[in-house]
Order: C-alpha cells, then sequence, then structure tokens
C-alpha cells in the first residue's frame, strides 16, 4: 500500500497549470504490497498539464501503471477524492483477493482524500 500512497502524492504534487485547456487523464494501477496482496485502483485527474500527468502515469517507478481513457466503474470498493489547489483527482479501488473496502478507505483518508463506497 506504500507504493500506491507515494504514487498518489507524486500524482498530486505534481499538478501544474501551463496555458493548455483543462481535461482529463486517466491511469491504472497495480502494486503489491508487502503482505503479497495486489492494489488494483484507477486515477482520474482534471489537469491543465496534460503531457506532465501522461508522464507521470507512463514513469511510475515500482508501480505497474497503464495510460487508459478513463476508469471502469466495474466492481469498484469505493472512490477517493482529492483536491489539490484547483485540480482534483478521483482514485477508484477495486475489488480483488485480499483487498478490503476498509483497507482502500485507510489508503484513501492517509491522503487527505474524501472516501465514498459504493
Amino acid at each position: 500500500m506504500r507504493n500506491i500512497l507515494v504514487f498518489v502524492f507524486v500524482l498530486v504534487a505534481g499538478c501544474g497549470g501551463d496555458d493548455q485547456a483543462a481535461s482529463k487523464v486517466a491511469c491504472e494501477f497495480s502494486s503489491p504490497t508487502a503482505s503479497g496482496v495486489t492494489v488494483h485502483s484507477c486515477g482520474e485527474i482534471e489537469t491543465d498539464d496534460i503531457d506532465e500527468q501522461e508522464s507521470q502515469c507512463k514513469d511510475s517507478g515500482d508501480i505497474e501503471a497503464t495510460l487508459v481513457d478513463s476508469c471502469s466503474t466495474d466492481d469498484v470498493l469505493g472512490t477517493c477524492v482529492l483536491t489539490r489547489g484547483e485540480e482534483t483527482m478521483t482514485m477508484y479501488f477495486y475489488d480483488a483477493e485480499g483487498v478490503t473496502e476498509e483497507a482502500a478507505k485507510m489508503i484513501c483518508e492517509a491522503t487527505n482524500g474524501t472516501w465514498t463506497a459504493s
């Protein structure tokens, strides 16, 4: 879970604005935890700097990440909304073996996000 937390902070902290029109970037994440559970999530961010957000998704270090058109709403445990400045990111946490709603909610709260159960 620590990897997901770190990436969420990088994704949100890296937000910045150029003169581009605001648009949405979506990135799917898959990250194993120390306990062997794989957390599957997807983040959508409204941003003025599409290139920067796409670059961060592609260069996510140890976390498997893929750019997608939009996040799926199938098998969602819940969502976490993070707002930093004028940008908002919605993280979707998916039902997977060993991943509970409680664990996803803890990740969200650790990043000062607003959790909503599905």
